[in-house]
């Protein structure tokens, strides 16, 4: 596990290295709107998840189980019965796409110096989503095997890979928002070769043959990855659409400055979920071996451990956001960026990120019916309150702050009442097993924030040098702070122990 969360942290300093230097030169160079069509591009590439999620969300489960249960034939069904259906669901994309590119400026808002360049880059992003849709069978070996860590270090290398391009195509050739696309393509390429060959490698009785194709098994995909589609579909109206909704209901200067603070709390959120997917193969194997006492611990430890971790960037970011936006993104409205990052971000994160290994409780289960239920309920009641706010009121940035914290409000509600009691539900425990250390870590940042606000007063963070001496004070008050409130001494113990052996 150490292992593992240590490559998922190399992994995501390597991914944020390159957004972090490249989102300023595109700002600079192309504006803001350029920038907010790199985002809105994949919002609407990922809405053909609709499509596979049925099929694909549940796929991992059932052959991961099989596999470890040494029943190969019946996991080769699954695995070639994947395979074969996402070659039709590619062609299925590949058409809906083509008809998007075409109609695409009479779909949103895009300024006509932008039009090409746009259309450019959606049609090297569907690329993109069709080749990662046919090599997604051979991406779950290293969770099978539990060797998330060799995942990671494909991550690394593919981010270095993309950075190299990205870093080449915009300092020797005209600026062009479509560049992403050729970097992501040869992103794509890359970690479709290596998952290919990790899953030969790791888990070499799982092969694609026509003859384990079974109707049978796909249609028990489809029926258990069904509450997915509705999950997906909520999470499409609670949030997916909120660019296109900023496009159309504010302008493409609006959507670009939106897609600006979305940057930094999907970097996050990233992190933490790749630390959260350390816990998956674990929480799947000790389902599947019938340890429930075990299990529970291994969730706790989850929330503890997510929880420490979590106080750490959101500090940083409440306390130094604006300063950060100052010196990173010089062109734009500091203030204004970061206001929209805490009431659009930080502040459900901070309920919601200790959480998030607590969602796999409800694939290893196979008890998705209530929390798909839920989800698109939550996201229905987020997608009215931005609709409706969008018709009734008249200013923009009062709209966008509308936009940004309309998730929030609702996503607040989800993770304080619904995540731990059905999942404690779905584990047959008591109702208050996952609330005390989700309080303990509200409880943490709520004594980091004052008292760190009073350390921050004192160097004032104008130059990248002291803005980092600011928050490596925030993180070490964090650090002692959270030891004492958050982690348990047998947590500590671990952390220690696993950090001595790397």
């Amino acid at each position: 596990m150490a292992i593992n969360m240590f490559a998922s942290l190399i992994a995501f300093i390597v991914g944020l290295g390159v957004r972090f230097f490249l989102t300023p030169y595109i700002v600079s160079t192309l504006g803001a709107e350029a920038y907010g069509f790199i985002g809105l591009s994949l919002n609407i590439l990922s809405y053909t998840s609709l499509i596979t999620i049925a099929l694909n969300s549940m796929a991992g489960r059932f052959v991961t189980i099989r596999y470890i249960e040494k029943d190969f034939t019946v996991a080769n069904q699954y695995f070639s019965s994947v395979y074969y259906s996402n070659l039709i669901l590619a062609a299925i994309i590949l058409l809906m796409g083509t008809g998007v590119v075409l109609f695409l400026e009479h779909l949103i808002e895009i300024p006509a110096s932008l039009v090409i360049d746009v259309k450019f880059l959606f049609i090297l992003l569907l690329l993109n989503t069709i080749i990662n849709l046919v090599m997604e069978v051979w991406c779950g070996a290293t969770f099978i095997k539990n060797r998330l860590d060799l995942s990671n270090i494909r991550n690394i290398i593919g981010n270095l890979l993309n950075a190299c391009i990205l870093v080449s195509l915009f300092s020797f050739f005209t600026p062009h928002i479509w560049y992403m696309g050729i970097a992501g393509m040869a992103l794509t390429i890359y970690t479709s070769m290596a998952n290919y060959r990790l899953s030969r490698i790791l888990t070499p009785e799982l092969v694609v043959k026509k003859r384990y194709f079974d109707f049978a098994k796909v249609r028990e995909l489809i029926k258990a990855g069904a509450w997915n589609v509705l999950s997906r579909l909520g999470d499409i109206l609670g949030q997916g659409l909120d660019l296109i909704i900023a496009n159309v209901c504010i302008g493409a200067t609006a959507m670009g400055i939106f897609s600006l603070t979305k940057n930094v709390p999907l970097m996050v959120l990233s992190l933490f979920q790749m630390i959260a997917s350390v816990f998956a193969p674990i929480l799947t194997r000790l389902y599947a071996e019938r340890k429930k006492e075990e299990l529970l611990t291994e969730l706790k430890k989850s929330i503890r451990i997510l929880g420490f971790f979590t106080t750490f960037p959101l500090a940083c970011l409440f306390l130094l956001g604006e300063d950060f936006y100052r010196l990173w993104l010089p062109s734009q409205d500091a203030s204004l960026l970061q206001w929209l990052t805490i009431i659009g971000g930080l502040v459900g994160m901070t309920f919601a990120m200790p959480l998030e290994a607590l969602w796999n409780i409800f694939t290893i289960t196979n008890k998705l019916k209530y929390s798909t239920y839920t989800m698109l309920a939550n996201n229905i009641l987020v997608f009215l309150t931005v609709v409706c706010s969008m018709l009734i009121v008249d200013d923009p940035i009062v709209k966008l702050f509308i936009l940004a914290g309309a998730r929030v409000f609702w996503g607040i509600l989800r993770s304080l009442v619904f995540l731990p009691l059905y999942g404690a539900y779905c584990l047959e425990v008591s109702k208050a097993t996952f609330y005390p250390p989700i309080l303990k870590s509200v409880l943490s940042m709520g004594i980091v924030l004052p008292i760190g606000a009073v350390f921050v007063s004192f160097i004032q963070s104008n130059t990248w040098i002291l803005l980092a001496l600011n928050a490596l004070v925030v993180c070490m008050l964090t650090a002692i702070i959270n030891s004492f409130i958050i982690l348990q001494k047998q947590d500590l113990q671990f952390v220690k122990s696993k950090i001595l052996k790397l």
